[in-house]
Formats: C-alpha cells, sequence, structure tokens
C-alpha cells in the first residue's frame, strides 16, 4: 500500500476548489471558505479506541458536566463515519494492526488524539514486550493530551486545540506539530515514530502489511462439549482419603498442593466431576529453570459448590518436551485456561480441541512467562 505524505498540504475541499475558478465568485468563496472551516472543526466525530483507564475518563467527556457536544462532537462506532481517533489507554502488540487498520478505513482529513501517558509512551508498560512504545510509532498524532489519566477537562483542552489546528490547516497557515510531552526524560523507541526523520520506511510498510491480514480464523465445525462419561464414585469422600486410597498418593505438603501422577491426572478430574467438583476454578502453569532440565508445574483447582464450596487442588510434575492431559473435555472452562497456559508458558496440552495461542499474535516467538524469557523482548515492526 503506497503511503502518501498529506503533512506539508493545506486541507483542500473539492466544493470551494470549484467555486474558485468561477469567474466573479471571490467574495463568495471567502464567505464560503470561512463556512466550511467552522463546520469542519464543529463537527468532528469521534471514533473511540479506548483500551484501559483512560476510556473511563474518556466516557466522562460525554456526560453533563464537560459535554463534548457542546463543540458539535459525537462518538462514533464505526470508522467510515469518524474524523478523529481518540486512543485512550495501552495499546498491545496484538492490537496494533487492528488500530492501524481502523486507522486506515477512516476518510481523509482526519486526526488522531493520545490520551494519557500509556497511549503517549506505554509509561509503566513501555519497555514490557506485549507493549507499543506510543501510540505515535503506528500513527500520526496531531494532540498530545498527558496524564495518569488526564480528566475529561483536559480532553476538552486537547480537542480545542485539535479544533486551532484544524482551523490553521484550511486556512494554509503551517504549525510546528506538537511536541510529545516529557520526550527529553526517555530514551526514544527501538520503533521509530512516524514523525522522526530517521524511521526506516520499511517499518510502515509492514505495519501497513500487517494491518491487512484477516485474523488467524478458529478451527471449522463446532466443537464437542459434552464430555467424558463420569467415573462411578460410591459415595462422596474427602479430597485427601480418595486420592490416598485410589491414587495410591503418599505426600501431602502442609504449604502446597499434593503431586498427581502425570498418566493419572485425567482420570482424576472425571472422578472428582463425578464427586460433584463441578466448577474448574484455575488451571496454572510454571516454569522452573535447571541446569540439569526446565521443569514445569501444572496446578488445577476445582470447587465443589453442593459441599459449601469445598476445594479440590493438586499438581503435576512436567520435564522439558512433556505434556500433559487436557481437560477440556471434561470442564468446558479448561478450553480457554489451557490455551493460555500454553501461550505463555508454553505447555502442551494432549487432546485439546483447539490448542492455539490466545492473548498474542500467532507467529510470536516464545513464551512469554517463562523465567528465562527477557521482559523487553521487541517484536518488529510493532516495538
Amino acid at each position: 500500500m503506497a503511503v502518501i505524505d498529506e503533512s506539508g498540504q493545506a486541507y483542500d475541499h473539492p466544493l470551494y476548489t470549484t467555486l474558485l475558478h468561477v469567474p466573479g465568485l471571490s467574495v463568495a468563496v471567502a464567505s464560503l471558505d470561512q463556512l466550511l472551516t467552522w463546520g469542519a472543526k464543529n463537527a468532528l466525530y469521534i471514533f473511540p479506541m479506548a483500551t484501559s483507564c483512560c476510556g473511563i475518563e474518556f466516557m466522562a467527556t460525554a456526560a453533563a458536566r464537560v459535554d463534548i457536544d457542546r463543540i458539535g462532537s459525537i462518538v462514533r462506532a464505526t470508522p467510515r463515519q469518524a474524523d478523529v481517533m481518540v486512543i485512550a489507554g495501552t495499546i498491545t502488540v496484538k492490537m496494533a494492526p487492528k488500530v492501524k487498520r481502523l486507522w486506515d478505513q477512516m476518510p481523509e482529513p482526519k486526526w488522531a488524539i493520545a490520551m494519557g501517558s500509556c497511549a503517549i509512551s506505554g509509561d509503566f508498560y513501555r519497555d514490557l514486550y506485549p507493549t507499543v512504545p506510543g501510540i505515535d510509532t503506528i500513527l500520526p498524532v496531531d494532540v498530545y493530551v498527558p496524564g495518569c489519566p488526564p480528566d475529561p477537562t483536559a480532553l476538552m483542552h486537547g480537542m480545542l486545540r485539535l479544533q486551532e489546528k484544524i482551523a490553521a490547516k484550511q486556512a494554509g497557515t503551517w504549525r510546528a506539530p506538537e511536541v510529545r510531552p516529557e520526550t527529553e526524560k526517555m530514551h526514544g523507541p527501538a520503533v521509530r515514530r512516524i514523525d522522526d526523520p530517521e524511521r526506516d520506511p520499511a517499518i510502515s510498510a509492514e505495519q501497513s502489511r500487517q494491518a491487512g491480514l484477516h485474523s488467524f480464523d478458529a478451527p471449522e465445525g463446532e466443537l464437542d462439549w459434552r464430555g467424558a462419561e463420569p467415573v462411578p464414585v460410591q459415595a462422596a469422600v474427602d479430597f485427601n482419603t480418595l486420592l490416598a486410597e485410589r491414587f495410591g498418593i503418599e505426600d501431602f505438603p502442609a504449604d502446597n498442593a499434593p503431586i498427581v501422577p502425570r498418566d493419572r491426572h485425567l482420570e482424576l478430574a472425571q472422578t472428582l466431576k463425578a464427586m460433584d467438583y463441578s466448577l474448574l476454578i484455575y488451571a496454572v502453569a510454571t516454569h522452573y529453570p535447571k541446569p540439569e532440565g526446565d521443569t514445569f508445574e501444572v496446578a488445577y483447582g476445582l470447587r465443589n459448590p453442593s459441599m459449601g464450596g469445598k476445594l479440590a487442588q493438586w499438581r503435576v510434575i512436567l520435564q522439558s518436551g512433556e505434556s500433559i492431559a487436557s481437560l477440556a473435555s471434561v470442564f468446558a472452562a479448561a478450553d480457554w485456561q489451557e490455551r493460555e497456559q500454553y501461550d505463555l508458558v508454553g505447555v502442551a496440552f494432549d487432546n485439546h480441541p483447539d490448542l492455539r495461542r490466545i492473548m498474542l499474535p500467532e507467529d510470536w516467538q516464545g513464551h512469554p512467562l517463562r523465567r528465562d524469557y527477557a521482559a523487553d523482548t521487541a517484536c518488529r515492526p510493532w516495538r
């Protein structure tokens, strides 16, 4: 997709451009130009990109105390009918292609407001692997509204500054781009900003290419969540007693959950399901790097609502390269929880119906919650 640089061009409207060439209408054109300028700056339709706590402040801007409607600004749910994108919150690497695509779908002329320190620079999270270090590395920003979070009056002030900028641009008056707040106190992001002369054009081309790609599709057909046949249990017994008598577990740590053999983990879950432990509370994996080989610990928790919320917890120890049986056939809630552990820790679950990444892009390299993973890992072309 070709990128056209319009930063040095004055705003040009086809209507008064045509009238300008009609003899005798120079006076009318001057009045019409003022009318169009007034209409453009007082009819700004906002496309909200609210991802974090700044989004709450953005919503409050539409309430009675500030009321952005008084300057003709309303929020639209489609980019094709919007003039201004307000980025209010953190943008992650997974969100970035979608934000870029929505920005490209907005018609010209269009403007962008970066609201809050996370949108401006990534703030607390700027050096972490999933965070884009400033929305201005993806699209051009016209107005910065600093704060954590900025209140509704600050956003209104930003809208008024944008109105001044629009009026100046339509009048053909050059205005210097806004300075990114606190830039001199920060090291620059690895991906240069849009207006940086040292930015590699290949970065912009790759961002546009990835923004046009379709999202990864789920497997065709419906997933079978009927679950496995319950294992009959004669009577409700204590969880530790069940582990000792039926599964041969002898070690019950006082400060941790008991360890269950990997090959009997699924059988235990089926047995507990038959005992009315029907709620899967968590499935969590932990990585322990060791010189002799990495070890993984996968912990599960089930709750029995008919026994006062009684909790059953156990752990399974895996060596590097080993996998564990999925509980998705027993508990539907295990689907996304196990996918999360696969995505972030790299634990493989056998017979999972849809084992793929859930939080990070499908082509992400590595697993961020492993202890040997660098927190500031780069991900071109977004950070």
